[in-house]
Formats: C-alpha cells, sequence, structure tokens
C-alpha cells in the first residue's frame, strides 16, 4: 500500500466517523417530528440539540482538523496539505518534514531506513 492509499483509505475511514453517525441522528430527527408521541420529551431533546446546523458546523470543522492532521507513516508529522491527494490533485507528491514520495510503500523496504 503507497502512503497515497493510506491517506485516502484514512480519509474515507474519517468520513464514515463522521458522516454516519450524524446521518442517523438526522434520520432519528425526523422519527421524532413525525411519531412525538413515540419518544418521550427529555431524552430526545439532545437529538434535536445534535442535529441543529450550527452542531454541523463544528462537526465539518472537527472533521477538517481530523483530516489536516493525519500523519506520515515515515516522520510521523502531520501531511497537511498532503490531504490534497484525496481529491486528486497532482500538485503535492511528497511529504513536507521528510520529503518521502506519497507514492512509496507505507513501509520502508531497506532496513537502514527504519528507525
Amino acid at each position: 500500500m503507497t502512503i497515497r492509499e493510506y491517506v485516502k483509505r484514512r480519509f474515507r475511514n474519517l468520513a464514515l466517523f463522521f458522516a454516519l453517525p450524524y446521518a442517523a441522528l438526522q434520520v432519528l430527527r425526523v422519527c421524532i417530528r413525525h411519531w412525538p408521541e413515540a419518544f418521550t420529551a427529555k431524552p430526545w431533546l439532545l437529538v434535536l440539540l445534535f442535529t441543529e446546523p450550527r452542531f454541523l458546523w463544528i462537526v465539518l470543522a472537527w472533521f477538517v482538523y481530523k483530516m489536516l492532521t493525519i500523519p506520515c507513516p515515515r516522520c510521523s508529522n502531520p501531511l497537511g496539505a498532503a490531504v490534497a491527494v484525496v481529491w486528486g490533485s497532482t500538485k503535492i507528491n511528497r511529504c513536507a518534514r521528510c520529503r518521502v514520495s506519497l507514492d512509496e510503500p507505507v513501509k520502508p523496504t531497506d532496513p537502514r531506513e527504519r528507525p
């Protein structure tokens, strides 16, 4: 697996980690709106709070932060702008810190390169 594939996999996992719970909350919000007698008022107020648009902005900001701090598998520093490879950008092809190519394998093959 290349570092580019590693970044794409981490992005996909982060997207699923954030999108699936938020989608489930939205479905639950619709159910609460349509069948209020089936749900008690007090425990479900938290669901309504977490589905507000302001909460979505907080979740998106946290997602962007987590995406920009995906660590380089070689030097463990955040890849930052190198995450642009997720969208197919070819402008950044190396880690900014250790200068490893994003098309190299995640683990080095030469035993002398290992820390």
